[in-house]
């Protein structure tokens, strides 16, 4: 009797562990499942790199034109204009304008002398009248960022019209006559020395104004 009171003991006390067994397992393939599952949805989407455009392109000119496009809500313009100077596909080039924003800049002003301020235009008058064209051309581009050749029309431009500026020079001694001014304006013009002669008829009659100067030297 007390033999199987025995067994019966250690075949409960076996079920008893066995059961055990099997419900920690389970708990813990529950907590090794959540893990996983947590990590996996928390996990961010790789996000594809943007496509690079080629050597030697001048992206920034690029992006300037696509916003340009955007702003006018010309999206297909814009995708167009990426393929055609990148070589990109249609999905690659339409990724490139999704990353620009809309909207370009507005570019700025081109050189122009219009730019010059009155005292660094009478300076280059100056200059001119003083026949020193080279330094007047260089000051002309420090004041307006124009380009050699631009510079140097612009000027040749002003000695030819005969725009210049008086200039502040001391009295002679003993003035010459009207007509020893007349007789040397005349020389100057038959030499082709217009903004010269201009300069010396101004310099001797100061009540007289550039227009009526040049007026007179064009009449010689």
């Amino acid at each position: 009797m007390e033999f199987w009171l025995i067994v019966v003991i250690a075949f409960g006390a076996a079920l008893v562990l066995g059961f055990g067994i099997v419900l920690r397992r389970a708990r813990a393939d529950a907590v090794s499942g959540t893990a996983t599952t947590t990590l996996t949805t928390s996990s961010p989407v790789a996000v594809p790199p943007a496509p690079t455009p080629p050597a030697g392109l001048d992206r920034a000119a690029l992006d300037d034109a696509v916003r340009a496009l955007l702003a006018e809500g010309k999206l297909i313009p814009a995708v167009k204009l990426v393929r055609e100077r990148t070589g990109f596909g249609l999905k690659d080039a339409k990724e490139y304008v999704d990353r620009l924003p809309a909207g370009a800049s507005a570019p700025p002003p081109a050189p122009s002398p219009d730019t010059v301020t009155p005292e660094a235009m009478a300076h280059i008058q100056q200059l001119v009248a003083q026949g020193r064209k080279i330094q007047a051309i260089k000051v002309l581009r420090e004041h307006t960022g124009l380009g050699l050749k631009q510079a140097k029309d612009t000027v040749e431009r002003m000695e030819e019209s005969g725009v210049v500026a008086a200039l502040d020079v001391a009295a002679p001694a003993a003035p010459p006559s009207s007509d020893e001014v007349m007789a040397r304006v005349r020389a100057l013009a038959a030499q082709g020395k217009k903004i010269h002669a201009i300069k010396e008829l101004r310099d001797h009659r100061p009540g007289l104004g550039l227009k009526e100067a040049k007026d007179i030297v064009e009449r010689l």
